[in-house]
């Protein structure tokens, strides 16, 4: 018996990284295998990362975020920042805390002991989510019986002789002292108007701005005119009552919830409870100006203060973290990038005023629109690739070359997608499927060569030679509001590990008149985003050029039917100098405004750049990438999808200008 386990241990052992962790479900920092208590959604030796600490009994603080106050395992309802098993602490807290929460609950309806013992705990990893999945108490099943105790208690039917209650405290969960109304911060237990006494009447009722409450987003506590400071989401006059503090320059403690040390003003990115401008006190730390930004860093503990430093460094205040001993990048030197890096250096919070709503919003990682680590649990699932990149030479070889898991060829984190596998979540500047299938590919010979990176005045996007001194690439890359040229300044072809197969200077460029910056949605009129840029010498005569193919009715119809197979590639921002591309994706549907979806592995700096065709034995280009349709918006008939605009649209103007 101990010879056949010591074999079976030794071929786990020799099984490679790839190996124990090619569950999909790998590397999300939650051990998905059963025989070590996970959820069972990896076979065995599939989830090796993420189970290697409670694979071997290990509990400890190892996680950065250990000691912050708030549970981040996975396996507890945490939010997945540490690796199961690294939040001891926190999570043992949170649990000691959700049994007492849910004790509290049940004494108040008046449940007897034996249905208490029936609802049992909330150690199932659904529970606390505001839906029973006990099937002993009607609810979905995920839940083993007496496990998700909290999320059950509304389903138990109870005969105790409670208090009466008036109307506004018919909800069963009224007068157990906790608020549960959702428009005043609570859990969504009860309705509005429902658990009045626990939440507070009203005093006075609120005053409002001149206009109506027409807009959709009205009602939600949060001043959505731009006039006002708001996004803009709401057109002026149309947020009457979300805007009326705001809107007479009122900031105050008139709110329920003020002066309880949490700020509740949505625009701060607070819960919601107040209405923005009624919870002053607690949002007085808050926001973006001088003032704000030097109050937060007053707060932090001094030693930490002392590391932080001061803003000299170039880039600071421009919202991201550029000091590497708080694990931003390395643009600035240690102790020069204080503000930037405060949230960071605190193990991350929810103070920007987009946090907690759905989105990741720090740089890098997720649209630029916070500070890093404040907007730290919708950037959970992704806060692992945080300034990485594939800028290795010998990225996306299969073999992890970084010093902390090979042979140290590699600068760290410089070869992501071989260290930490090929899994992603879509984001604005990774635009992936569920996982990066990109590959590095040789800039030196055809027709890669022909693909150069097209230096912006303000950035980078990619291009295609298609002439002697002719390239095409996206509109958006020469224009942002499509009315003014803006001419890039330099395209370099075959640009490959430092090495580049020429360069020339641009002298100008053309794009669609048609062209504007708004997204429409799939099929209603994107197909302008194609440009034209002009060179100062023939660079194509010496490195070569592609040739366009109009895309057929043969064509078309094979997209219809099962898709048209098509290579790809770019300079994507997190590659660096190297051309990376896909080799076998995609075109999934083609629309009449002479544009198409695929399913390409594009990123930020793949714009303009080539889908190419094998035609009669040689590439020819068939569209320029475009944009990124967000699961969100509503634009697309998928999920999520990758828009480009096809030959259609620009082939006979190359024609005429080749």
């Amino acid at each position: 018996m101990l010879r056949s386990a010591l074999a079976l241990l030794c071929l786990i052992l020799a099984l490679p990284a790839a190996a124990q962790n090619s569950c999909d479900y790998a590397n999300d920092n939650e051990c998905d295998e059963a025989r070590f208590g996970g959820q069972g959604y990896c076979e065995p030796n599939t989830d090796g990362n993420d189970c290697v600490l409670v694979a071997k009994g290990i509990a400890d603080n190892s996680c950065s975020f250990a000691f912050d106050g708030q549970c981040d395992e996975y396996r507890h309802g945490g939010t997945g920042s540490c690796l199961d098993g690294s939040d001891t602490a926190d999570c043992a807290d949170w649990i000691v805390q959700r049994e007492a929460d849910f004790l509290m609950r049940a004494n108040a309806l008046g449940l007897d002991t034996t249905s208490i013992g029936n609802l049992g705990d909330n150690t199932c990893r659904w529970s606390n989510d505001g839906e029973c999945d006990d099937a002993a108490f009607g609810g979905s099943g995920l839940c083993d019986a007496g496990t998700d105790a909290m999320d059950c208690l509304i389903n138990v039917q109870t005969t105790a002789d409670l208090p009466p209650m008036d109307e506004a405290d018919s909800c069963v969960f009224a007068n157990d002292g906790a608020c549960d109304e959702a428009r005043y911060g609570g859990q969504g237990f009860c309705a509005d108007g429902t658990d009045t006494t626990d939440c507070g009447a009203p005093t006075a009722a609120p005053a409002v701005a001149a206009g109506d409450d027409s807009c959709e987003w009205s009602g939600d506590n949060e001043c959505d005119e731009a006039r006002y400071g708001g996004g803009g989401y709401c057109a002026d006059g149309t947020d009457a009552t979300d805007c009326a503090l705001l809107a007479a320059g009122i900031a105050d403690d008139s709110c329920a919830f003020a002066n309880d040390g949490e700020c509740d003003e949505l625009r701060y990115g607070g819960g919601g409870a107040c209405v923005d401008g009624s919870d002053a006190t607690d949002c007085n730390l808050y926001g973006d100006s001088p003032a704000a930004l030097e109050r937060l860093l007053a707060l932090v503990p001094a030693d930490l203060r002392g590391q932080l430093g001061d803003d000299s460094c170039q880039y600071s205040n421009d919202g991201e973290c550029d000091d590497a001993t708080f694990g931003g990048t390395v643009y600035c030197t240690p102790g020069t990038d204080a503000t930037d890096c405060r949230a960071l250096a605190l193990g991350g919070e929810d103070s920007c005023r987009w946090a907690n709503d759905g989105e990741c919003d720090e740089p890098g990682i997720g649209t630029d629109n916070c500070t890093s680590g404040t907007d730290v649990t919708d950037c959970a699932a992704v806060a692992y690739l945080r300034n990485r990149t594939d800028t290795c030479n010998t990225a996306f070889d299969g073999i992890c070359n970084e010093a902390s898991g090979g042979d140290g060829t590699c600068e760290a984190f410089s070869d992501t997608a071989d260290c930490l596998g090929r899994s992603r979540p879509a984001g604005l500047e990774n635009h992936f499927f569920g996982r990066d299938d990109r590959l590095l590919v040789d800039a030196t010979q055809m027709p890669w060569a022909a693909i150069g990176s097209l230096e912006l005045q303000d950035g980078g996007c990619t291009g295609t030679l298609v002439g002697p001194s002719l390239v095409l690439t996206a509109a958006h890359c020469v224009t942002d509001t499509g009315e003014e040229t803006l001419t890039p300044v330099s395209f370099t072809a075959g640009l490959s590990v430092g090495q580049s197969m020429g360069e020339a200077r641009v002298t100008g460029a053309v794009f669609d008149p048609n062209y504007t910056p708004d997204a429409q949605p799939a099929g209603g009129g994107n197909g302008h985003d194609w440009a034209l840029v002009t060179l100062d010498r023939p660079l194509g005569n010496e490195v070569g050029y592609l040739d366009v193919h109009e895309l057929t009715s043969a064509d078309l119809s094979q997209i219809g039917r099962s898709g048209l197979i098509v290579n790809q590639a770019g300079y994507s921002w997190d590659t660096g100098d190297n051309l990376s591309g896909n080799v076998g994706c995609r075109v999934v549907e083609a629309f009449d405004d002479n544009s198409i979806l695929h399913e390409c592995d594009t990123a930020q700096g793949d714009s303009g750049s080539p889908f190419l065709l094998n035609v009669d034995g040689a590439w020819k280009i068939i569209a320029v990438d475009s944009t990124f349709f967000n699961p969100d918006d509503d634009k697309s008939p998928f999920a999520q999808a990758n828009l480009a605009v096809d030959s259609r649209a620009f082939a006979r103007m190359v024609a005429q200008q080749q």
